[in-house]
């Protein structure tokens, strides 16, 4: 009787683990405590917007990585697009991979088009995986 209680709580639980973020949605930078990682810096980046004002309109950041050390397996980026007020639209990874020492060319794309694409007003990147 007891297991059958458990095992329906099961679904709500794990639906409610993925609503803690301790970060705020409204477009504020990590904490400065967190640790960077040395191997691995942003060089560049930019919000890059295709067929603006059309129902095709695109966006991606675009931008470069450079890798100071060679072994890396992978690296994870993490895009994330904001609306006008501050609003989180939408939160993308982009994982690089085959990654040698210099500068590497790297795209978030902005998972919608059209009016969707429109209204991304600003950004975030930031490197959260490097292995």
């Amino acid at each position: 009787m007891y297991r059958r209680g458990l095992l329906s709580a099961l679904p709500v639980a794990v639906a409610l683990a993925g609503c803690s973020d301790a970060e705020p949605a409204n477009g504020t930078p990590p904490d400065a405590d967190e640790e960077s990682d040395d191997r691995v810096d942003i060089e560049t980046h930019e919000l890059v917007r295709a067929d603006p004002e059309t129902d095709e309109e695109t966006v991606a950041i675009e931008g470069t990585v450079r890798i100071h050390e060679g072994g890396l397996q992978h690296i994870e980026l993490r895009g994330r697009f904001f609306d006008a007020e501050d609003g989180l639209l939408d939160t993308t990874f982009e994982r690089l991979r085959e990654l040698t020492p210099g500068t590497q060319r790297f795209e978030v794309r902005y998972p919608e088009v059209g009016p969707a694409a429109a209204s991304v007003e600003r950004y975030d990147i930031e490197i959260t995986t490097v292995v």
